[in-house]
């Protein structure tokens, strides 16, 4: 029998080296179809997928998100590998 999930974070160090590499792959994804772009000459992987940007205001900072068809791809295959390596 196959254990429902086989690789547990072990302590919040290790969860939050997982949310990093997570956004440093969501950003490679991101300039990495920015520079396919530039290089076909065809906006597909940096169209917008959503109307707006997700907004996040705390006092002094604002973050703001866009989703594009490259920075998933570039996401689903960042965790693909940790998932897969651990």
């Amino acid at each position: 029998m196959v254990p429902a999930n086989p690789k547990k974070p072990k302590d919040r160090a290790e969860i939050g080296k997982i949310a990093l590499i997570l956004l440093l792959g969501f950003f490679a994804g991101a300039v990495t179809g920015v520079i396919l772009d530039r290089l076909t000459g065809v906006p597909f992987f940096s169209s917008y997928l959503l109307r707006e940007a997700i907004k996040f205001e705390l006092y002094v900072i604002k973050v703001e998100i866009q989703f594009t068809p490259a920075s998933l791809i570039g996401l689903v295959a960042t965790l693909y590998f940790v998932l897969k390596k651990g």
